[in-house]
């Protein structure tokens, strides 16, 4: 075993954080002992989350019809893709029935989300009543994902009861205008504040494998320590036809494995939910994240892309001697 890698995971175990010099050592050395990152990540995983893991759904509540020009997604009016181009809204009843079945499948957490920059007041309002809804009839934890809120709305939100607000840095500050271009990183950081100023938890991660570097993954990581969040989503490229990253290759499974393995490093109390491009790029080896150690997984399908089915991914836990919270 890597004795320099046993070393910083004790440092960690002990209740310290790694510097960014030591960071990037590890992952010079990552390539060459994953399956020592793996283990270590893994008891650093154990001693700060156990054998729970958070389990979540969602549900577009708009789809499609975006303004923005984020390179990789199927949504946005700026690319010529499959999805409808007018925006699809679902009723409360649809969003009510997909919340009800998740309940039924076991899945205790539940997220809206919203394409497009923001939403207007008459959708947040029509959003804070349904949030209000499910917390009564089904007594579900719910999720929000509404693009940029200003500080007042995101303190409405909290007040009816979301208990926590996705909003990704998709990538390094450096490599952010490389994919989107209509919005700026600081609009994306001012919102994360947002959220946790209304005292929401904050879920903010990014996606891997959009033409970003070694150093633009582990810059957004310490961003995110930064900012304070609690909850990481850790999406992996699924090329969309018509998108500028059509073309891009898919990511090696075991290279999936090691990144997840060094947020781990990087953010040892943070949850680590790995979350779109799961099915497609990890394929068989979908149980290994949490020896990596992630401690949260999005369950079902996606927003453009199909996922897994809840039932196998209950079982997936259940076989690994898991608890989903």
């Amino acid at each position: 075993m890597n004795q320099q890698i046993e070393q910083y995971a004790k440092k960690i175990l002990d209740g310290q954080l790694l510097e960014r010099d030591q960071i990037d050592e590890l992952s010079r050395l990552s390539t060459d002992h994953i399956d020592d990152m793996l283990y270590w990540a893994n008891e650093i995983r154990k001693a700060g989350f156990g054998n729970k893991v958070k389990m979540c759904s969602i549900i577009p509540g708009r789809m499609g019809g975006c303004s923005e020009d984020c390179a990789f997604c199927a949504q946005s009016l700026h690319y010529d893709t499959a999805v409808d181009k007018t925006p699809q809204v679902l009723s409360d009843g649809q969003i009510m029935d997909a919340a009800a079945e998740a309940k039924s499948k076991g899945v205790p957490n539940f997220g809206i989300v919203y394409s497009g920059k923001k939403v207007t007041q008459a959708e947040l309002d029509r959003l804070i009543a349904l949030t209000k809804r499910i917390k009564t009839e089904l007594g579900m934890g719910v999720c929000m994902s509404l693009g940029i809120v200003s500080e007042e709305n995101m303190k409405r939100l909290a007040d009816a009861g979301v208990v926590r607000f996705n909003h990704n840095l998709e990538t390094s500050k450096r490599h952010f205008a490389e994919v989107v271009t209509t919005h700026k990183y600081e609009d994306r950081v001012k919102t994360i504040e947002a959220g946790h100023k209304a005292g929401m938890g904050v879920c903010a991660g990014g996606i891997f494998g959009i033409g970003e570097t070694e150093a633009d993954r582990i810059d957004m990581a310490f961003e995110l320590r930064r900012l304070g969040v609690d909850m990481v989503p850790m999406n992996f490229l699924h090329p969309i036809k018509g998108t500028p990253l059509a073309n891009a290759e898919t990511m090696p499974p075991r290279e999936i494995l090691r990144i997840v393995a060094l947020y781990r490093f990087i953010l040892p109390k943070t949850h680590l939910k790995v979350a779109g491009g799961r099915v497609l790029n990890l394929r068989d080896m979908q149980s290994w994240i949490f020896q990596a150690g992630c401690t949260a997984i999005l369950s079902g399908n996606y927003l453009t892309t199909a996922g897994r089915a809840v039932e196998d991914d209950l079982q997936m836990l259940k076989d690994l001697g898991l608890e989903t919270v």
